[in-house]
């Protein structure tokens, strides 16, 4: 099926490379350049809804800053520059960490699956153009201890993140290899596809500039093949196998200032279940007859005719300007059909957050930011009783972090999930950040949950000509046990 994709998908795009404008991606390790091109996606309307952000359209919007807000300017033009060049390392980074509790398991937010025992990461991307339709990147991390559900007990892990290539135009481009995706307007709270777990090989397409004369439309659709699940129910037994992830976004601006997303994942196949490029298009188009065992006329057991596990959401970003700009965002998301209905969501998950880039003078002026995100769903989201393992990626929850601070594919009630990070810009490429995250599970019988709370600074600094920091995270789990976590970080 891999190949078969890959070779369909590359005809497409060398069919584009007349255009000669392939984009390359800015990493999503890099958080300190990041965060400033999310403020900068406030600041100028920027119509995008996914990540990792691309190099065309960010430059694109931020010489509309140039004069406006300089101090912005310069601190994403240092960083993006690498990415402009032919033949450039665009992020290195090295952290030395310890915990005083580092056996009890806590996966970091957001981290790939590292852990709280996890002693250091180590992480390099190089970036290489040769031709203008052509981008080869090449990159890694090595973390310690990262051990998912498949390698609980390995002594390191490394992960080809930031090796892939790409091929096409501003319109259509093809992507092959171990990049990211991100699926959501939210810094922290995707719920259908975030950084949480690793990444695993896709294949997938792209438009790296909008389509400005329909509504600024931007589209992708990618498939992934997932690391190996070992309870994946197939008639009365229990197979082993590497499911295959569908994900898919739309987005688009009705006016300007609003940008609209529906999105898509879809969990298929593994183990001896049959998946055919009529099977993928049936699901996705009509999921309550193909993934809603109640409707399937099956010849054996339903769940083996049944295509998988699917999630769909609506996610909306509105910008405000005037003296004190800030962007409202929203997300309406579903973890299966309702009522056997394909326009009816069921196990709902909602979340609402506020970005301000700048804050006014009498909040401490605009060297200071602050988002807020706060996400509640109902039981069953991230399980499945197929993939018994769960949406998961090397045991990780490839959706929200709050999912972390539960019992492993606990589905028997809901939780509520808060963020909220206020930014300190010092200087120029001095910058502190603290963040703070609650979790409310819902305690169902036999399990008793406390509310988990965390805080994590992180300072971001220069010395030597090199970005040097530290992070220091600690709090209360869930089940009440306390950790804390120091690490010294290098960036280049």
């Amino acid at each position: 099926m891999r190949t078969l994709l890959l070779s369909s998908l590359t005809g497409v795009a060398l069919a584009t490379m007349a255009a000669q404008a392939a984009s390359p991606y800015i990493s999503l390790q890099d958080s300190y350049l990041n965060g400033r091109i999310d403020q900068l996606v406030v600041l100028t309307d920027m119509p995008t809804m996914r990540k990792p952000y691309n190099v065309k359209q960010v430059r694109h919007h931020l010489e509309l800053i140039k004069d406006s807000v300089p101090g912005l300017y310069l601190e994403i033009d240092r960083r993006l520059y690498r990415y402009e060049r032919e033949l450039a390392i665009t992020y290195a980074e090295v952290g030395l960490a310890a915990a005083d509790n580092p056996q009890q398991g806590h996966i970091l937010p957001n981290a790939r699956g590292e852990r709280l025992d996890s002693n250091y990461r180590a992480t390099v991307n190089l970036h290489y153009q040769p031709l203008d339709w052509l981008v080869l990147s090449a990159g890694g991390l090595a973390l310690d201890s990262a051990g998912g559900k498949t390698q609980p007990d390995s002594d390191s892990d490394l992960i080809p993140i930031g090796s892939y290539l790409s091929i096409g135009s501003d319109k259509l481009q093809l992507d092959v290899g171990y990049r990211e995706h991100w699926l959501s307007p939210f810094a922290e709270s995707a719920q259908l596809m975030s950084t949480n777990a690793r990444p695993s090989f896709s294949v997938g397409l792209s438009n790296p500039l909008p389509f400005e004369k329909a509504w600024n439309l931007h589209y992708e659709v990618y498939v992934s093949r997932l690391e190996h699940h070992d309870n994946i129910v197939y008639g009365d037994e229990l197979e082993s196998g590497r499911p295959a992830l569908l994900g898919f976004q739309t987005s688009f601006s009705p006016v300007e200032g609003w940008t609209i997303a529906l999105n898509r994942t879809m969990q298929f196949g593994g183990g001896s279940r049959e998946v055919t490029l009529r099977s993928i298009w049936n699901a996705f188009w009509d999921p309550a007859a193909n993934d809603n065992s109640a409707k399937i006329d099956c010849d054996g057991p339903a769940n083996t005719c049944e295509s998988g596990n699917q999630q769909a959401s609506i996610s909306s970003r509105i910008n405000f300007g005037g003296p004190v700009p800030f962007a409202v965002l929203m997300e309406y998301a579903g973890e299966d059909t309702g009522s056997h209905s394909n326009l009816q969501l069921s196990n709902i998950a909602m979340s609402v957050g506020i970005h301000v880039p700048f804050l006014p003078d009498w909040l401490g002026g605009p060297d200071w930011s602050l988002q807020y995100e706060t996400t509640e769903w109902q039981h069953a989201w991230f399980t499945h009783y197929i993939y018994r393992d769960g949406y998961t990626n090397d045991g990780i929850v490839m959706g929200h972090w709050g999912a972390n601070n539960r019992q492993f594919n606990d589905s028997r009630r809901g939780a509520q999930n808060h963020m909220i990070k206020l930014g300190w810009q010092r200087a120029s490429e001095q910058r502190y950040e603290l963040t703070y995250r609650m979790t409310d599970n819902k305690s169902p019988a036999g399990i008793e949950y406390r509310t988990g709370h965390e805080l994590d600074l992180r300072y971001f600094g220069r010395l030597w000509g090199q970005q040097l920091g530290y992070r220091l995270y600690g709090g209360r789990t869930v089940f009440a046990d306390n950790f804390f976590r120091g690490e010294l970080i290098w960036q280049w």
